[in-house]
């Protein structure tokens, strides 16, 4: 049987578009991402977008550079860009849009129409285009800058168009999408529109640590912490949260690769292996990183999107990064204090309710967004007709690139977060500080043989008397250079396990051995255990066992050896730890407590609980009504 071969044909310039629309604009989203992309290029400071109901109508508005009548029709041709002209540009690339694809490949699937002007034409000019061909051109008059109206998304790709979410799905994205593009650019102004009514409203020239909070909500005041770059080969800087401003997803997580949003899986994974031991399983920290790179050191040409980079020396900026994140917490203060209701009814997690900007939180977002940034907005013109020394300063991100050896932080900004209802807690905000006072605290009893309660400066200090002990075993555990003493147990441990976890069993026993703890097979189901740490003589070491072959279950087939000692470790400390319910003298508590101070990562159990928190006298002073 023979067959007919196919004819190789050039394909119309319609499809062409189509086609790569399609690699491009894969919903509303991707339309708002391009066209921002474009505006902050244009050199952009107030950046607005009005959505419809549906989301497949967008309308987004720059008082940018505008085009000339000459540029306007040219920007609706693929491969058409002002920003690249030879492969060395494209390999240095520092601008945002550079593919010359997004207008011809919007317009492609799109009722499009464009209005913009330069600052020396005394009038615009105005194209009306239909599926990507253009109907109408003309002058008109416009203001500086802009416009480009986006309608009927997908109109001529049905295929595309029966993807599309629900309304409220697609409004999250392209939500998530301008908070992405606001915080890497906190000098441009943002305004979102829906329905006429203010989703986001975010003014220019911020700085990154308001525009941050602004956007993740009034939960992070006092909990950011800014990352010191150092004299490094990779400049890394923005902030990020304090443990306890955790969340159950990666929403509340940014990266940027000079100055472009990025996806990139290296960055996260490293970002929170630094949290590893402060926050708790199934919590994921919160963070804005901004990396900078020299352009040859890296390739922002991965994907149609550019949502994605590929380093040149992926070991070099995780390094840097990790070394970067554990530096910032290891030096802040990173005990919680308490947040008390200040009326009847009002609970701390009702005062700490924040509105996320990206992830999948906006369930009602015309109604919640709104509300939010009505509060802030009266909030802060509270503050600037109060406190005359209150002002907004320039932004804290350069438009170039910053080279290494003259990069430094921004200035620090005053503290609006005391202007809040909440008085600040009174004690030492730097690590240090804070240990010694801590060192020096003076224990007064337990509550139900529990939390141990001290006297610590002018407020009080709870400690969660298992937690406190399980870091410090922890940290002795881990700090080990030689195999720890052992007890040998006059009387040999001997106990059964399931015949499925026998060779689970036998992968573990050489390191438990490294731990001190000997296991032998004594046939069968059997093992004895002959000795145990000197230090842990005392534990239960059979639940330790099978603690230990429950969690490497739990763990799955992807752990790797360091991941399975540490979780050895951890298992360890915590059986090893005095227990709750365990009644401690006078000197016992003041040891626990000296010890803890000068314990690495103090302020989390290895599991990232607490271990203390601290109450001020002007949140005791509140409570009873002392400050009017």
């Amino acid at each position: 049987m023979s067959t007919q071969s196919s004819r190789i044909q050039i394909l119309p310039k319609t499809l062409i578009n189509q086609i790569a629309a399609g690699e491009v604009i894969v919903r509303p989203a991707s339309v708002a991402k391009e066209l921002i992309e474009n505006s902050i290029d244009a050199g952009a400071t107030q950046i607005s977008l009005e959505v419809s109901e549906n989301v497949r109508d967008i309308v987004i508005t720059d008082d940018g550079c505008g085009m000339t009548p000459e540029e306007a029709p040219l920007s609706l041709q693929r491969h058409a860009t002002s920003k690249i002209s030879t492969l060395e540009d494209l390999i240095e690339v520092k601008t945002r849009g550079f593919r010359g694809e997004a207008l011809a490949s919007i317009a492609a699937v799109s009722r499009l129409n464009l209005v913009t002007r330069t600052p020396d034409s005394l009038s615009g000019f105005r194209l009306d285009v239909e599926g990507g061909e253009i109907l109408k051109s003309q002058p008109t008059g416009a203001p500086i800058g802009t416009s480009i109206s986006v309608r009927d998304i997908f109109f001529n790709t049905p295929a595309r168009l029966k993807f599309m979410r629900l309304p409220s799905t697609e409004l999250k994205r392209l939500l998530q999408v301008v908070t992405q593009q606001a915080l890497s650019h906190p000098e441009i102004g943002f305004t979102v529109l829906s329905q006429k009514r203010k989703l986001l409203e975010l003014p220019a020239h911020q700085s990154l640590e308001d525009r941050l909070r602004q956007i993740l909500g009034s939960s992070l005041e006092g909990m950011l912490l800014p990352i010191e770059p150092g004299n490094l080969p990779v400049t890394i800087h923005g902030f990020v949260a304090k443990p306890e401003a955790s969340r159950k997803d990666r929403s509340g997580q940014f990266f940027f690769v000079n100055r472009r949003p990025i996806s990139n899986r290296l960055l996260t994974v490293t970002f929170e292996q630094a949290f590893k031991g402060v926050l708790m399983t199934g919590r994921y920290p919160v963070c804005a990183i901004f990396v900078f790179l020299e352009p040859d050191e890296l390739d922002v040409n991965v994907h149609p999107t550019k949502e994605e980079v590929r380093f040149q020396d992926e070991r070099k900026v995780g390094g840097i990064l990790h070394r970067v994140i554990s530096e910032t917490l290891r030096k802040a203060n990173l005990i919680p204090y308490s947040r008390l209701p200040e009326t009847p009814g009002e609970s701390a997690g009702e005062k700490k309710t924040a509105i996320p900007a990206s992830g999948g939180f906006f369930s009602t977002p015309q109604r919640a967004i709104h509300e939010q940034f009505r509060k802030k907005k009266d909030a802060f013109s509270h503050r600037q007709t109060d406190l005359g020394f209150y002002e907004k300063t320039k932004p804290d991100i350069t438009d170039e690139i910053p080279p290494r050896h003259k990069f430094s932080m921004p200035q620090p900004q005053p503290d609006v977060s005391s202007l809040e209802k909440e008085s600040p807690p009174v004690f030492p905000q730097s690590s240090e500080d804070l240990r010694e006072t801590i060192s020096q605290a003076e224990p007064m009893g337990q509550i139900a043989g529990v939390y141990i309660i001290a006297r610590c400066g002018d407020g009080l200090l709870l400690i969660d008397q298992h937690a406190a002990h399980e870091r410090i075993l922890y940290n002795r555990i881990t700090s080990r250079k030689t195999k720890p003493d052992v007890q040998n147990l006059l009387l040999p441990i001997t106990f059964e396990i399931e015949a499925s976890r026998i060779p689970e069993m036998q992968e573990i026993m050489d390191d438990l051995l490294s731990f001190g703890i000997e296991l032998e097979r004594f046939g069968g189901q059997s093992f004895v255990i002959h000795t145990l740490p000197a230090d842990l003589a005392d534990m239960d070491a059979v639940a330790l066992v099978k603690d230990i072959l429950d969690a490497r279950e739990d763990m799955g087939k992807d752990r790797d050896a360091v991941e399975a000692r540490d979780e050895i470790a951890k298992r360890m400390a915590c059986h090893g730890a005095i227990r709750a319910g365990q009644r401690l003298s006078s000197e016992e508590m003041t040891s626990l407590i000296k010890e803890l101070s000068s314990a690495a990562l103090a302020f989390t159990c290895p599991h990232g609980r607490p271990t203390m928190i601290l109450m001020s006298k002007s949140q005791l002073d509140k409570q009873f009504k002392r400050i009017v």
